[in-house]
This record gives C-alpha cells, sequence and structure tokens, in this order.
C-alpha cells in the first residue's frame, strides 16, 4: 500500500512539475477547444484533462498513433514529459501529450496586440494615382528567363515591397527584389510536374509572418505548404481547385475552392461563405476567385460568375452585395468576371475587371464605380492599359501593383494624395 502511495505520488509531482513549466508562453488565451492560439497554423489549444479552465498551445497535426491513453485516473502520464490532454479528435478519453511538441518554438503565440491588414494608408475619396504605370516586374516578352514571367496569376508583397508572384506557365514562384531588373526562384522551377519539388500552372500564393508560403498549385488541384528556404513542399489539402489564398492577422488561412463555389478556413475545414452549390442566391457564390478579409470580420470576395462583389460576415449565413450584380457588360454598374478585390481604410473598393481589362474604385455605398486604370473592353500593351489583369495590391503608401496577366508583366501605379491633405 505504501508503495502505491508513493508511485501515485511521484506522478503527481511529474505532473505538477510539467503544469509549472507550462509557462505564459505556451498557455492559451483562446479557451476554445482547437482555438487558434499561435503564429503556426497547425497549433491549437488542447485542454489539460483534469482542468479544462487550462489549455496548452500544441501542434495538433502529430499522429494519433503516437499519443497513448492517460493512467485511469485521466490525469497521470507514465513517460516523463508527457502530459494529459483532451484531444477528442484522436479519442475521447484523455490522451498523454509531448509537450516537446508545445514549446514556443513550434506554436509561437500571437502577439497580444495585432496589427490591422488595413493600413493608416491615408487614401481619401480625392486621392488619384498615375494613369501610366511602371513595370515592376517582367515585361520583358513571355520566356523562362528570370527579367521575364509567362502568364503571371498571382501576387503577394513583402513589408519591404518584395514582390513573391505565381509565374504559372513557367511553373514557379518567383522573388522580385523591389528595384531589381530580374527574379528569383524560391520555389518550383523544375519543370511542369506533381513532384513536391514541382507545380503545374501554380495561380496565387501568401506568406506567413514566419515566412512560409502557401500556393494554390492549380493545376495538381492541391494546395502546397513551403517552408521558408525549402526546396520542395508539402501537400495540406488535395482535390482542390482554388484561385484565392489568404491569411489574416492572427495567422489563419482561407481559400477560395471554386469547384466547391465556397470560401474555406483551414485547417478548421470550416466553410466561412458559400458551399450551398452554385448560384446566385445571397447564400451561395458561383466561382469565386481572390478575396480580401477585413479585420477577421468580413470577407469581401470577387464572385466571378455571378459578376459582383459580395461581403460576408463571418459567421453570417449569407452575404450582401456590395458592387455588381447587374449581369456581366461593361457600363460602370457592372463587372465582366472579376478576379479581384481589395478595400482602403475608408471601406471604398478596388475591383479587378478582368474582361473589361480595367481596374474600377467603387466609393463606400456608391450604386456605380469609377475606372481608374485601363481602357475598358479594350485592351492593350501600353503604360496605361492592361490585358486580362488578375489581382491588385497595395502596397503601405497605397500605390497600387497590378498583376497584368497576358502582357507578362507587374505594374505599379503611382497614387497623388495631395487632394486628401487638409
Amino acid at each position: 500500500m505504501k508503495m502505491m502511495w508513493a508511485t501515485y505520488l511521484l506522478f503527481f509531482l511529474i505532473s505538477f512539475s510539467l503544469l509549472n513549466r507550462i509557462d505564459g508562453e505556451e498557455i492559451c488565451d483562446n479557451s476554445l477547444p482547437y482555438g487558434k492560439c499561435s503564429l503556426n497554423t497547425g497549433c491549437g489549444c488542447l485542454s489539460l484533462s483534469y482542468n479544462n479552465n487550462i489549455s496548452v498551445c500544441a501542434y495538433l497535426y502529430i499522429s494519433c498513433s503516437e499519443l497513448s491513453s492517460c493512467a485511469q485516473d485521466n490525469k497521470t502520464c507514465y513517460q516523463p514529459g508527457y502530459i494529459c490532454v483532451n484531444h477528442p479528435r484522436c479519442q475521447y478519453r484523455p490522451l498523454c501529450y509531448p509537450m516537446k511538441m508545445a514549446t514556443h518554438a513550434i506554436c509561437p503565440l500571437i502577439p497580444a496586440t495585432s496589427v490591422s491588414p488595413i493600413p493608416d494608408d491615408g487614401i481619401c475619396a480625392n486621392a488619384t494615382w498615375n494613369t501610366n504605370g511602371t513595370t515592376v516586374a517582367g515585361g520583358n516578352k513571355a520566356g523562362s528567363e528570370l527579367n521575364q514571367l509567362q502568364y503571371p496569376f498571382g501576387i503577394v508583397l513583402d513589408d519591404d515591397s518584395n514582390l513573391y508572384i505565381a509565374d504559372s506557365f513557367n511553373h514557379r514562384i518567383i522573388k522580385w527584389h523591389y528595384g531589381s531588373s530580374v527574379g528569383k526562384i524560391v520555389a518550383g522551377g523544375n519543370d511542369l510536374g506533381n513532384r513536391s519539388d514541382q507545380f503545374r500552372y501554380p495561380n496565387s500564393l501568401t506568406i506567413a509572418k514566419n515566412g512560409t508560403m502557401f500556393i494554390c498549385d492549380n493545376g495538381n488541384h492541391r494546395l502546397q505548404k513551403w517552408e521558408k528556404n525549402a526546396r520542395e513542399g508539402e501537400t495540406i489539402i488535395s482535390n482542390i481547385t482554388c484561385t484565392g489564398i489568404y491569411i489574416d492577422n492572427q495567422d489563419s488561412l482561407y481559400y477560395s475552392d471554386v469547384g466547391g463555389h465556397k470560401i474555406v478556413k483551414w485547417p478548421e475545414n470550416e466553410i466561412i461563405a458559400g458551399g450551398n452549390s452554385e448560384g446566385s442566391q445571397l447564400n451561395q457564390l458561383s466561382y469565386p476567385n481572390h478575396f480580401f478579409i477585413k479585420n477577421n470580420k468580413s470577407i469581401f470576395i470577387a464572385d466571378g460568375g455571378n459578376n459582383r462583389i459580395v461581403e460576408w460576415i463571418i459567421g453570417d449565413k449569407q452575404g450582401i452585395i456590395r458592387a455588381g450584380g447587374n449581369g456581366p457588360g461593361h457600363n460602370l454598374d457592372q463587372f465582366y468576371q472579376p478576379m479581384s478585390v481589395i478595400i482602403d481604410q475608408s471601406d471604398n473598393l478596388y475591383v479587378v475587371d478582368y474582361d473589361n481589362n480595367r481596374i474600377m474604385r467603387w466609393l463606400k455605398n456608391s450604386k456605380s464605380g469609377i475606372v481608374l486604370i485601363g481602357e475598358g473592353e479594350e485592351d492593350g500593351h501600353g503604360k496605361d492599359q492592361l490585358m486580362r489583369p488578375t489581382q491588385a495590391l497595395f502596397d503601405k503608401n497605397g500605390n497600387l501593383w497590378i498583376c497584368d496577366e497576358m502582357d507578362h508583366r507587374i505594374q505599379m501605379f503611382t497614387i497623388d494624395k495631395s487632394a486628401c491633405k487638409k
């Protein structure tokens, strides 16, 4: 009997020691099961089996077969360095989880204060943009040399205005340093294929704060994760066709499932918008393309098949039409396959109107837009023209960067805020 009590005391002391070692870097602020807690999108909250008020921020994608059941008291683990947690995705009984997979290095916590993805851009209703663009990448005809692009489709900017390009028909991701005349291959570029180091017509990408890239590998119907400086990627989602992909300011990942006519949040696999088959009702989408998330609360979607921009409050069952929705056309209240949408801090919309070869601005609550860039239904190769633009971005100063697909270039249009000064 004394031996049994001594054993229980030993395990209690081990568990107590482990709990004390869960410092502020590893305890979840989010108490929801599997709630978001880390800059690593693969981490989530696991509550302690013997204290549901305390959750550990842990890596969720460890194999369930690596976890053993807790002792009969549902709080003791016999292996040193393990702690008893609730992990119902693996088993409804408590499981022993290795604390080495719940460290700050693996699951760095989200900072207590987060930065809005919409900067204090200083853009007012009277701001204007130069209608003549500057070529910042490509523009040397279609080709595979490092000073060329071939039907680029998706772009991302980092804080230093370095450009990452989904160079679709070259089956690669290119990083183009600001001011450089050539790019650098950072993923793919090993011919067309479905190996882990290859792509087949990648069409969009986004980058986490730690440098990890998430890439829609369109032709292979998969979503790839490429760690910073990696030579190959990892497939995290298969059997999808995505056009848009986005990381919010808490590093949650969202992607558009074009075939499923929906926007999905990963790793929860939660449908955020659409998913009610293809259609034009307010709870439906039709071939959603690029989208923009504002303050983690609402999604603005380029609903391509419906020729409209939809705002969908996260958690709602349906969206509202913010622009277009008047059938395909060239009028100022119409789009012809909108491909991308972004917003400024004043809630004005900027829409890439793909088949109309133009960028439109819709002021908040307006019933029609104005053409900022492009010649409407006419296409061309001039500085003031676009040929099938696919995506728009703002840099931190409010300049517009446009992916000009069939001109095989990225254009930048500078902003003039002089009319915004009081």
